[in-house]
């Protein structure tokens, strides 16, 4: 993969919690960043109902406030130019009590998002937008809500009809080249849930909360259509990711275990959602092949 000749390579990122852009596509994410793309993060929520142990909070008044902060610092650290904030209450994990909340994400308005993420790619501009797919890739609600409103928004974005106001305040329609969704290598999931089996561990309820099924998130997996090479930006994506340091960090480097699992993800995979891919041809090495570049 060739750096692009200019720096009008332009990438959306649409994620719901501080946190995801790291623990999801580090590694791609400071990789095109340092080939010059501009890159742009709709954060939806706050991560305000996320597991914090008290030390974590010192000089923070609030859960929310202490997110954001990591976010910056992960922002930072990969090259992301640009946060896009939405401000929504965390939703926590399908079926807890934080979906009821009158502020939450999952609660919102679906027009309103879909019309703010279709604002964004029309002032943005991006070539490339990429989101969660159907599942939300491990069943969370805000991320599954990210998947709906960003699926539709960009189809919307180009249409004159969708959320005319944006037109007469000068935002000119706009239609992405190419829309992914963020997945994780099968395999290298495979040989997670043999290993967890084999010391002792329900695949079925992992994390802090012991809320993440891991056999669910194989189950809902969508087809590959892109694996990017990123083992040289590892050290990049360790970083981001503890910058969220009052979060259960998956890149921890202090077992057999976590070391193996850099060997399993020297890439991330795809998935091309349009245009749609045709057949089963080879594998795209690149979220900008057959992108023009304009300014």
């Amino acid at each position: 993969m060739k750096p692009p000749a200019n720096n009008a390579h332009r990438m959306l990122i649409s994620f719901a919690h501080p946190d995801d852009e790291s623990f999801g596509m580090g590694g791609a994410i400071a990789l095109y960043a340092q080939r010059g793309v501009d890159i742009t993060l709709i954060c939806s929520t706050n991560g305000d109902v996320g597991t914090v142990d008290p030390q974590f909070m010192n000089g923070f008044e609030t859960v929310g406030e202490l997110r954001l902060h990591e976010l910056q610092c992960a922002a930072e650290t990969l090259g992301i130019k640009e946060i896009v904030p939405f401000g929504y209450r965390d939703s926590g994990m399908m079926g807890s009590s934080d979906n009821d909340h009158p502020d939450c994400l999952w609660q919102a308005d679906e027009d309103i998002v879909t019309g703010r993420i279709v604002e964004t790619i029309r002032r943005v501009r991006p070539q490339v937008v990429v989101t969660f797919d159907p599942f939300g890739g491990y069943g969370h609600p805000d991320h599954i809500f990210m998947h709906r409103t960003t699926t539709r928004a960009f189809h919307a974005a180009a249409d004159p009809d969708q959320f005319p106001d944006q037109i007469a305040a000068g935002l000119e329609p706009y239609q992405p080249a190419k829309l992914y969704y963020n997945t994780f290598p099968r395999w290298g999931l495979r040989i997670r849930l043999w290993m967890l089996r084999l010391q002792g561990e329900n695949p079925r309820a992992l994390g802090k909360n012991k809320d993440l099924d891991l056999v669910a998130v194989m189950e809902q997996m969508q087809p590959r259509h892109t694996r990017i090479k990123i083992s040289e930006y590892q050290q990049a994506w360790d970083d981001a990711a503890q910058c969220h340091a009052s979060q259960l960090n998956p890149r921890q480097t202090n077992t057999l275990f976590d070391k193996f699992s850099r060997l399993v993800f020297r890439h991330q995979d795809f998935t091309r959602v349009y245009p749609v891919p045709n057949g089963r041809g080879p594998l795209e090495r690149d979220l900008f092949a057959g992108v023009e570049a304009k300014s």
